[in-house]
């Protein structure tokens, strides 16, 4: 299994976007994904169609020493083919003062993950945007670790922290951190050569691939779509499948 957990201590960056993107575009592709939710604010249980209340099973449910609730009990297919999701709750902001007192919170994911009776083929991680308890597990278990980086000014603020949190957190372990452009604008040429200026001072690699910044994809958020549906032909739906497609090879070099 190839995991991608997405990160930023910056809101508004895109981060639940892309995620949720990557993790439908994996699914077409054929390979069974399980999307991982551990934002409080459950964006990304949103956007693939599953709203819960503060008081039903979540994904946190199935993390700690004495887990309330098996992974597979928390886990709701989607409307997608091959797309699965732990969904996230409110009632996660009082478990991650718990999770994080527990002495394995590193491992709370894949401790989770291995007590399913099925498999699955990709594991895409949405996290919340600051360095907490769910954070620190997605880093630790994730084999490349994506940050996106708004084509906008203070874009890289808080790479620095997620990176050294990184690799506080592998201990050493094998694995990537990529910092993916977002909201990438050809229009903004001023822009563009300031920030292909900062990147090249970028303590982390860049992904190949950049996501435009597109109407029709804030478009499809509104109306609760992936644009994948919305505007299937859109330059924007190509950007996201390619970055989907290397993020999935990166991953297949570390994972066993």
């Amino acid at each position: 299994m190839r995991t991608l957990a997405f990160a930023s201590i910056k809101g508004g960056v895109g981060k639940t976007t892309l995620a949720v993107h990557v993790a439908a575009a994996l699914a077409d592709a054929g390979k069974k994904t399980l999307l991982v939710d551990l934002d409080p604010q459950g964006h990304a249980s949103l956007m693939v169609g599953v709203e819960m209340s503060p008081d039903d099973p979540c994904v946190a449910d199935s993390f700690g020493a004495r887990p309330q609730k098996r992974l597979a009990d928390v886990i709701q297919p989607t409307s997608r083919e091959n797309l699965w999701v732990a969904p996230a709750t409110s009632r996660m902001i009082e478990a991650e003062r718990e999770l994080f007192r527990w002495g394995h919170r590193l491992q709370a994911v894949p401790r989770a993950v291995s007590s399913l009776p099925y498999g699955f083929d990709a594991l895409v991680i949405d996290t919340p945007p600051q360095l907490n308890a769910y954070t620190e597990a997605a880093l630790a278990t994730g084999h490349v670790v994506v940050v996106p980086v708004p084509a906008m000014a203070h874009a890289l603020q808080g790479l620095d922290e997620i990176q050294f949190a990184w690799k506080d957190v592998s201990d050493g372990r094998a694995g990537a951190m990529v910092a993916a452009v977002n909201l990438w604008d050809r229009r903004t040429s001023a822009t563009n050569a300031a920030m292909e200026g900062a990147f090249k001072e970028m303590p982390v690699p860049l992904a190949r691939s950049r996501v435009l910044r597109a109407e029709a994809l804030n478009q499809a958020g509104l109306a609760f779509e992936m644009v994948y549906e919305y505007a299937p032909a859109s330059e924007v739906a190509d950007c996201l499948k390619r970055l989907s497609s290397e993020l999935w090879r990166l991953a297949g070099k570390y994972a066993n």
